[in-house]
């Protein structure tokens, strides 16, 4: 990601606990600066425009951002606009991920 202005501590502070967006606060992530505007993050959730929205709620504006993977689903290869069939693996541990744990 990149962002508008240089980082700074707090910034990257705040983000790593969690910023409160649309009224409630967001689960703590990993980040890690990778150069004075860029960084890395890992989400925990995935809410709708959440970094973007994160990034604004402390004075920040997302300049570029580029997903390297969903889970365990890479997007390693693919070009702009291009997309794979999802291999019996990557299936099944979505389906897994995503299904309802049972009541007993």
């Amino acid at each position: 990601m990149q962002v508008d202005r240089p980082l700074d501590k707090t910034f990257l502070d705040q983000m790593s606990r969690g910023v409160v967006i649309l009224g409630s606060q967001t689960k703590p992530c990993r980040m890690t600066r990778v150069g004075g505007d860029q960084f890395r993050i890992i989400l925990t959730e995935g809410r709708n425009r959440q970094i973007r929205r994160m990034c604004h709620a402390l004075g920040y504006h997302v300049t570029k951002l580029h997903r390297t993977r969903i889970m365990h689903i890479t997007v390693a290869g693919l070009r702009v606009g291009q997309w794979k069939e999802l291999t019996t693996q990557e299936r099944e541990q979505l389906l897994e991920a995503v299904r309802p744990m049972s009541r007993d």
